[in-house]
């Protein structure tokens, strides 16, 4: 294998990380949004085991 292929290589994974990022950073949005929406119904999130995942996984300024 060449380096120029492998350079191509390199550049197709680095642009298919970038678009994986976005769509993450997006899916964390759509996430954390679902999460506030449900805070203000009163849903308590550390009452149960997935919840806990959800507190464990939030931000330092999120408060449950």
């Amino acid at each position: 294998m060449t380096i120029e292929k492998r350079l191509e290589d390199l550049g197709a994974v680095q642009s298919e990380i970038v678009e994986l990022e976005t769509l993450l950073e997006s899916a964390r949005d759509i996430k954390w949004g679902l999460v506030e929406d449900l805070k203000e119904m009163g849903h308590d999130f550390t009452s149960s085991r997935e919840g806990m995942d959800v507190v464990l996984s939030a931000p330092p300024s999120m408060r449950f």
